[in-house]
């Protein structure tokens, strides 16, 4: 169905605007909650696998750097940084896909019809993932940047670029493909994106020289315009589904 006709159908069917709603709402009795308290209980929506691989990402960056290269045979300290932003999509994966389970579970127009819409529901949770991210970055940057030769600008550059070229590529797969089939394409870009990382850090060296600092720079600012425009979509996708699109899509 081409978007015309959606648009024609949508235009259609839509429902006139409620007369006195909010009065009407303030006479129903049912337990009243505010978005403060809505934004925090996401929080025990969010699957404890996400909290523990996050937790794991920061033992793994303190092992990587505070082990010596005595005791690790198999990397040296300036591998470290090779070893986190290799690791750092599959943190990726699990963030976004976690704003797709509505959607996977089937879930989706049971949540539009609540209080607080399915858009917000994803931009909570986008929020309190995004939040515990930064976080995470921070904490790995502080761990790293002690122990590799590089300056803070391209440490953080080479942690933060595979991360958000798995979100952006992961949101759109997830845009285009609804359902428990897309995993196993999100899975695949991941894996790809992170091999390419620990590959190219070994054999593309002149890639990681600090002459190539401004391409870096690039790929940085086109991942963040490819995950807002991609997460927007989103957004917009779930606002127009008024009916049956998950189940029938």
């Amino acid at each position: 169905m081409n978007k015309q006709w959606k648009k024609a159908l949508r235009d259609a069917f839509e429902a006139p605007a409620p007369r006195d709603k909010e009065r009407f709402l303030q006479t129903l009795r049912y337990p009243k909650i505010t978005f403060r308290e809505f934004f925090f209980s996401q929080l025990g929506y969010i699957r404890k696998r996400v909290w523990a691989f996050a937790f794991m990402n920061v033992l793994l960056g303190w092992f990587v750097s505070f082990s010596t290269p005595a005791a690790s045979h198999w990397w040296s300290e300036a591998d470290a940084l090779w070893i986190i932003s290799a690791i750092l999509p599959l943190m990726a994966l699990l963030t976004t896909t976690e704003l797709f389970r509505s959607a996977f579970h089937r879930m989706a127009e049971l949540e539009m019809g609540c209080r607080f819409s399915l858009p917000q529901i994803i931009l909570a949770r986008a929020a309190i993932l995004g939040a515990a991210n930064f976080a995470l970055f921070a904490l790995l940057l502080a761990l790293v940047s002690h122990v590799t030769p590089i300056g803070l600008m391209r440490t953080a550059l080479y942690l933060l670029v595979p991360y958000l070229m798995t979100c952006g590529v992961c949101f759109w797969i997830l845009n285009r493909w609804h359902g428990r089939e897309s995993l196993p394409a999100c899975a695949a870009a991941a894996c790809i994106i992170s091999l390419a990382d620990a590959v190219f850090s070994n054999t593309m060296q002149p890639f990681y020289a600090e002459t190539s600092f401004i391409y870096w720079v690039g790929l940085f600012a086109a991942s963040i315009l490819v995950v807002i425009r991609q997460l927007t979509q989103v957004l917009k996708q779930t606002e127009e589904r008024t009916w049956s699109s998950f189940l029938t899509e």
